[in-house]
């Protein structure tokens, strides 16, 4: 549970923040221990400790900001006051105010930290963690805001990206759905009157007019159930692993992307992790978490293990099975010359540009296609109504 309290210090200066305890009166000897006289404690209701994960680009000013500040010689808990007084964000402040609040009641900077894992992430919590273990914390602040301000701007990238399609694809059903619900009916009453007989497009068509209009009351409540279905199944363990086995494996484009996209984020923070002191058997762990791909990510815990075991980096990768040829070489290489962090880099830099590349080859492949999409589903449209017309012309002129 957690304990609140307000308190003064071996110099009566005073001091509040909270702890980690079973119950009041550990707490209390907790703090004594410490040299704190507690004036007031209490527990922490879960309404007070209720606050939203920050936004990259808040992790990001914070980081920067803490960073310029210990680097001008300010203590860390004027820099928290100081970044305190200047964030417009009431959710930021209070972040922050919490923070400084832990670290008043004797908790080093990572620890009032850890007790906020829904807010920060991981990464940021142990690269702060061996920052002030090194005394070098202002530095692998600057580095950590460079990591995230990176991986912002890639998943800014991926999603930018999926906008057009999102809105042709968007266009084309709202497109279709307004004819067959206003413009088919119109020759619907046209073909009843005229009794012709109706050829196969124009049966399958009517149909599925007839289906969105009389039915949508069945069929969009079961589209919403499949959506949320799917989204259940995918949140479980087994659902997460079948579907990201599935992306992993995609053909085509797309999932040239979608693993060009998950090794550029293993490739920057890795080095991002070499680079701030953390071990490679940390870094392997945090990197199975942030991997994005449960398949990638227990092939990262697996090989792990085998690098604890004393196995080189580059041969536990190739016996999972599942990482690029050129990666497992040009780390091989890096362990060899003992410049891994440099070979990392260049692989973030080549996954980038491929990357980069594949998105403008995807956009322009996407274009025709949709096009011709569109063009096909206009066509069957077209054909299917224009074919009983000329039915009727021809019953027209024979009986005239």
């Amino acid at each position: 549970m957690r304990i609140k309290y307000i308190g003064r210090d071996r110099e009566g200066s005073p001091v509040r923040g909270e702890i980690e305890a079973n119950n009041i009166n550990e707490a209390r000897e907790i703090l004594n221990s410490r040299g704190i006289y507690v004036i007031d404690i209490k527990e922490v209701k879960t309404r007070e400790i209720g606050i939203q994960k920050l936004k990259p680009q808040e992790i990001i000013f914070f980081s920067r900001q803490l960073s310029l500040l210990l680097r001008s010689g300010v203590t860390i808990i004027q820099a928290l006051e100081i970044i305190q007084e200047n964030v417009k964000s009431k959710n930021f402040r209070n972040v922050i105010q919490k923070v400084r609040e832990h670290i008043l009641g004797g908790e080093s900077f990572s620890e009032s930290l850890r007790n906020f894992k829904e807010t920060f992430p991981e990464i940021f919590i142990e690269v702060v963690r061996v920052g002030e273990f090194t005394g070098n914390l202002d530095e692998v602040l600057l580095r950590i805001s460079d990591f995230f301000e990176k991986e912002d701007e890639l998943r800014r990238k991926v999603k930018n990206a999926l906008i057009y399609p999102e809105i042709v694809v968007g266009t084309i059903i709202v497109a279709v759905i307004f004819i067959l619900l206003t413009i088919v009916p119109i020759f619907v009453n046209l073909f009843k009157s005229s009794g012709v007989k109706l050829p196969l497009p124009t049966r399958i068509l009517l149909g599925i007019s007839d289906g969105i209009k009389n039915y949508w009351w069945i069929i969009l409540p079961v589209i919403i159930l499949l959506v949320i279905l799917f989204n259940l199944y995918r949140r479980t363990k087994n659902g997460k692993k079948q579907i990201d086995f599935l992306l992993f494996k995609m053909p085509t484009i797309i999932g040239k992307i979608y693993r060009e996209n998950i090794f550029l984020r293993i490739s920057h923070t890795l080095e991002t992790l070499i680079k701030s002191g953390i071990t490679l058997g940390d870094s392997f762990e945090l990197l199975s978490r942030v991997s994005g791909n449960e398949v990638i990510s227990e092939s990262l815990l697996s090989a792990r293990e085998k690098i604890m075991a004393g196995m080189s980096i580059s041969r536990a990768l190739l016996e999972e099975g599942v990482f690029p040829t050129l990666f497992i070489r040009m780390i091989s290489v890096g362990e060899a010359g003992g410049n891994l962090e440099e070979v990392l880099s260049q692989m973030e830099r080549y996954f980038e540009i491929e990357l980069d590349n594949d998105i403008k080859r995807f956009i322009a492949y996407l274009e025709p296609a949709l096009t011709i999409i569109l063009g096909i589903l206009v066509a069957f449209i077209a054909f299917s109504i224009y074919l009983p017309l000329f039915d009727m012309v021809r019953l027209i002129k024979g009986g005239g």
